[in-house]
C-alpha cells in the first residue's frame, strides 16, 4: 500500500539574505584544510561553518553554530582575526561585526553572544577592515574620518588613531600589505569612551597605507602613521550624479583596484595616482571584490549577479605586464554582496598548496556558492586537487569548474510537527507561525497535494519580544504546549483551541523556576517535549546543561533533574579534530524515545549523551566523533534503539539498553552531496516491518533495518562499508533480475525543511522552493539583451 504524503510548500520559514563573509588569516590552529567560515545575515545573526573532513569533501563547509543576532540589528561587515594572546578559556579567533549603527561588535564565539560593544566616536560605521597583521581594525565613520582600533591584546578594541576628516562617506577600506608589527604598546584609553580626543600613537603604528572608496566619486590613499591623505583619484560621473566606490583592493606591487556604482572596474598606479586600466565589466554596481592567493587574478561581483575574472598577463619583450578581463559567470540569481578567497592573498607567502583555491560568494539569494579558482597552468600540470570533490581529475579553473551551493542553514528547530494535533510550526527570526494540517479525507492513500493553500489553514502567528533571534523552538505532540527560546530566556505557552482558534497563554512561572534551579538566567539551544507531552527537556544555551521539567504538577512547572555531563572536563578534554575542544560545547539537538524512557542529546564537540528518564540518570556517553550528529531519532518498534545521522551521510544505530552499536548499514547515500538533516520512523509499523526514513534537503531515503543477533553488536561503531555508486548498484540489480527492496530513494522533494509522521501514519513533507524564497525579495537587476527596457 502506498504511503500517504502531505506536501506543504507555503510554510513561511525563510533564511535571511547574506550581507557579509569572512575567513581568518592562515594560522597553525587551523587543523583542517580550510578554516572556519563566517557568514553574516541581514537579520543580525552570524553563522560559523567548519570544513567537513580532513581532506577534500563533497560537503565542503557544514554549519557548526549560529550566533543569534541581537534584536533590530543587522550585519553590514565582518572581520575574523587570530587572537594574539590567548587564554585557555578563549577561542583562538576574534570575530567583529558592524550592526548597522554607531557601534562595533566583538563576539564571544564560545558563548555566542556580543562580548564588547565599542562606540565609533564618529556616528554610523560604513566600512570595516582588519590589518594584514591582525593587530589593527580600520573603520570608516559617518563624520568623514577613518579611525584605527588596537586589537593586539585580548581586551576590548581601543581607539588609537583618527585620520583627518573629509566631507564624504567611506564605503570601503583596504590595507596595503605589510608584515610590520608595532614595536610598542599603544597608549591606554577607555574603550567605551565617547571622547573625540585621540592619543598620539603614530610611532607605534605600522608604516603602511590605507585605501578608501568614497561616496564623492573618488578613492583616497592615506598614511597610517600621520592620518593624512597621500593621493586622491577621481572616477567618472554619470549625468552629473556622484559615483559610489563600493569596493577597493591593493596588490603587493601597489596597484589599486576599485569597483564603482557605474559597473566599472579600474586599476590604478599608487605612486602616480593615475589610471592604468578601466573595464566596463558590469551592468550595475560593483559591490565586492577579492584577490587570488598569488595576486595574479581579481574577482568582482555585484548587483548584476555576474562574477568577473581579471587576469594579469606577464610582460612580453618591452611591453609591461597588463590586466585583461577573461571570464564572467552568473552563479547567483540576485545581488552578490560578498566575495572571499581561500587561501587569502599574501604576497610574501611561499607555501605550497595542495588544494585549488576556493572562491566563495554570497548575497540576497540567501545561499553560499563555492567555485574552485585555480590558475590554468596549475590545472594543466595536475598540481592541485579540487577540494569540493574527491577526484584529482575534476576541473579546478574558475571558467570551467562546477560551483557548489551550501544548503540553507537548517537546524532541527526551524520547522516542527505536532503529530497528534496535526500542526506545523515554523520559527524564523522572532516570529512563530502555526499551520493546521487538513483532516484526512476520502482520498485514496498516496501523495496528497498539500501545495494548495486552501487545504491548509494558518491558525496563529506571533512576534515575540526577545533580546535576540530565536535559538530553539518546539511544540508538544498534542499541541497543548509551545516552547520558544533565545539566548537569555525560555518562554512557555499553553495553547488553547477555542472553536478552531488557537489562543496562547504564557506561563509566568517557567523563568523563575529555571533561574532558581540553574542559579542563572539562560535561554536554550535545543528544546523537545516527551511524546506523552508531560515533560519539557531544555538544552541550556550557557554551560550546556540538560534540564528536565515536569509540566504535569499543577499550576507551576517543576525541575526534576539538571544534568551537566556535556560541560564536564572529562567529556571535552579530547580535542582531536576540533579547533577548540576544551571550550564549553553547545547542545545542538535532542530526541526522546516513543515510550518516553530514553533521552539522547548531541553537542557541538561531537559528544552524544544518553539518559534514562524513568530513573532520571545519565547512562552512557557515546564515543566522540569528528563531526557532530545532524540527526537523532529513536525507533518506534524498538524504542531503546537510537539512530544517529551525520553530515557526511554516515548512519549509526545504538542500542541504549545493551549500550552496544548495531552492525554498519549498507552505504547507500555517502556519495550524495546534501548532508543528512533528519531521521524519522513510522509511528505504527506493520507486522514484521522495521523501516527508517532518512532525509536531506534534496533527497528522501527508506531503509529496512535488520534485527541483528546479540553477538553481532559491538562496543565501538562499525566502520562504514565501502560506498557503491548508483550506477554500480543499478547494474548489479539488472544482472540479478531483482530490485533492492530494503532501500529506496526519491529526489522529487526539494528543498526539504521537514519530514515527519502524523500519528495515523501519514507523512508530512515541508518544502520551500527557491522560486518562492526569491519572490519575497525585491526584483533582481535585469538588463534586456535585445530591444529597449
Amino acid at each position: 500500500m502506498a504511503l500517504g504524503v502531505h506536501r506543504c510548500r507555503f510554510v513561511g520559514w525563510s533564511p535571511s539574505p547574506i550581507t557579509a563573509l569572512a575567513l581568518p588569516p592562515p594560522h597553525k590552529c587551523h587543523n583542517l584544510p580550510f578554516p572556519p567560515l563566517a557568514v553574516g545575515r541581514q537579520n543580525g545573526s552570524i553563522e560559523l561553518y567548519r570544513w567537513a573532513a580532513k581532506g577534500s569533501s563533497p560537503h565542503a563547509w557544514l554549519l557548526d553554530s549560529t550566533l543569534p543576532g541581537p534584536a533590530d540589528t543587522k550585519v553590514d561587515a565582518l572581520a575574523l582575526t587570530i587572537r594574539a594572546r590567548r587564554q585557555h578559556h578563549q577561542h583562538y579567533l576574534r570575530l567583529f561585526s558592524l550592526p548597522g549603527d554607531a557601534n562595533l561588535f566583538e563576539w564571544d564565539i564560545d558563548s555566542g553572544t556580543v562580548l564588547y560593544t565599542v562606540p565609533s566616536q564618529g556616528g554610523t560605521i560604513w566600512s570595516l577592515a582588519a590589518s594584514p597583521t591582525g593587530t589593527l581594525l580600520a573603520i570608516g565613520c559617518q563624520d568623514g574620518a577613518v579611525r584605527l582600533l588596537d586589537i593586539s591584546r585580548s581586551e576590548a578594541p581601543v581607539h588609537v588613531k583618527r585620520f583627518e576628516r573629509v566631507q564624504t562617506r567611506f564605503l570601503s577600506i583596504a590595507w596595503a600589505w605589510s608584515s610590520e608589527v608595532p614595536s610598542k604598546e599603544p597608549a591606554e584609553r577607555d574603550p567605551t569612551s565617547d571622547s573625540d580626543d585621540e592619543p598620539d600613537n603614530s610611532d607605534v603604528l605600522p608604516a603602511t597605507t590605507l585605501v578608501t572608496g568614497c561616496s564623492d566619486s573618488s578613492l583616497r590613499t592615506w598614511d597610517v602613521r600621520t592620518g593624512r591623505i597621500l593621493n586622491r583619484m577621481t572616477v567618472e560621473r554619470a549625468r552629473g550624479e556622484r559615483t559610489l566606490v563600493w569596493s577597493v583592493a591593493i596588490l603587493g606591487d601597489g596597484t589599486i583596484v576599485s569597483g564603482d556604482s557605474l559597473g566599472t572596474v579600474k586599476f590604478w598606479d599608487n605612486q602616480t595616482a593615475t589610471q592604468i586600466h578601466s573595464f566596463p565589466a558590469h551592468n550595475a554596481d560593483v559591490l565586492c571584490m577579492t584577490i587570488s592567493p598569488t595576486g595574479d587574478a581579481i574577482y568582482t561581483s555585484g548587483v548584476d549577479q555576474r562574477t568577473v575574472e581579471f587576469v594579469k598577463l606577464p610582460p612580453s619583450g618591452n611591453d609591461p605586464s597588463k590586466w585583461v578581463q577573461t571570464t564572467q559567470r552568473r552563479i547567483h540569481s540576485h545581488d552578490v554582496r560578498a566575495l572571499a578567497m581561500w587561501p587569502p592573498y599574501a604576497p610574501t607567502s611561499n607555501d605550497k598548496q595542495t588544494y585549488a583555491p576556493l572562491l566563495i560568494s554570497a548575497g540576497l539569494d540567501m545561499s553560499v556558492a563555492l567555485v574552485p579558482a585555480a590558475p590554468p597552468q596549475a590545472e594543466k600540470l595536475g598540481m592541485l586537487v579540487n577540494p569540493i570533490l574527491s577526484s584529482r581529475s575534476n576541473v579546478t579553473t574558475f571558467e570551467d569548474a562546477y560551483p557548489k551551493r551550501l544548503g540553507y542553514p537548517l537546524t532541527s528547530g526551524n520547522v516542527v510537527l505536532a503529530p497528534r494535533a496535526r500542526l506545523v510550526v515554523s520559527f524564523s527570526d522572532r516570529v512563530v507561525g502555526i499551520w493546521r494540517l487538513p483532516a484526512q479525507g476520502s482520498k485514496s492513500v498516496g501523495e496528497r497535494a498539500g501545495g494548495d493553500e486552501s487545504e491548509w489553514e494558518k491558525v496563529l502567528e506571533m512576534e515575540l519580544r526577545f533580546r535576540t533571534n530565536i535559538t530553539a523552538g518546539t511544540m508538544s505532540p498534542d499541541g497543548q504546549w509551545l516552547a520558544v527560546a533565545d539566548v537569555w530566556e525560555v518562554k512557555l505557552f499553553r495553547i488553547e483551541d477555542v472553536n478552531g482558534t488557537l489562543r496562547p497563554r504564557r506561563s509566568r512561572t517557567i523563568s523563575p523556576v529555571l533561574s532558581s534551579a540553574l542559579d542563572a538566567q539562560t535561554g536554550a539551544s535545543a528544546l523537545c517535549f516527551t511524546p506523552d507531552s508531560r515533560r519539557l527537556v531544555i538544552g541550556t544555551w550557557m554551560e550546556a546543561r540538560v534540564v528536565l521539567v515536569d509540566l504535569d504538577q499543577g499550576s507551576q512547572e517543576v525541575v526534576v533533574r539538571v544534568f551537566g555531563v556535556h560541560s564536564e572536563r572529562g567529556n571535552n578534554g579530547d580535542s582531536e579534530g576540533h579547533e577548540d575542544g576544551a571550550l564549553t560545547p553547545r547542545i545542538l539537538r535532542m530526541a526522546v524515545s516513543p515510550d518516553s524512557q530514553w533521552l539522547a542529546s548531541a553537542d557541538s564537540n561531537g559528544r552524544v549523551c544518553v539518559f534514562n528518564l524513568d530513573s532520571a540518570k545519565h547512562t552512557t556517553t557515546l564515543p566522540r566523533t569528528f563531526l557532530s550528529p545532524s540527526a537523532l531519532s529513536f525507533d518506534t518498534r524498538s524504542p531503546h534503539v537510537l539512530a544517529l545521522g551525520y553530515p557526511n551521510n554516515e548512519i549509526q544505530l545504538f542500542d541504549a539498553e545493551a549500550q552496544m552499536f548495531y552492525p554498519a548499514l549498507p552505504d547507500k547515500v555517502s556519495h550524495l552531496q546534501d548532508p543528512i538533516l533528519g531521521i524519522v520512523f513510522p509511528p505504527t509499523p506493520a507486522a514484521n516491518e522495521r523501516r527508517m526514513y532518512v532525509w536531506s534537503a534534496g533527497w528522501l531515503a527508506r531503509y529496512d533495518i535488520p534485527t541483528p543477533a546479540s553477538s553481532a553488536l559491538t562496543k565501538q561503531p562499525a566502520p562504514p562499508s565501502i560506498p557503491e555508486s548508483s550506477t554500480e548498484l543499478s547494474l548489479k540489480r539488472k544482472r540479478a533480475g531483482e530490485a533492492d527492496e530494503s532501500f529506496a530513494i526519491v529526489t522529487k522533494f526539494r528543498p526539504v525543511l521537514l519530514v515527519d509522521f502524523c500519528v495515523d501514519g501519514e507523512m508530512v513533507v515541508v518544502e520551500r522552493p527557491l522560486v518562492d524564497l526569491l519572490s519575497t525579495l525585491p526584483p533582481a537587476y535585469l538588463k534586456p539583451k535585445y530591444g529597449a527596457n
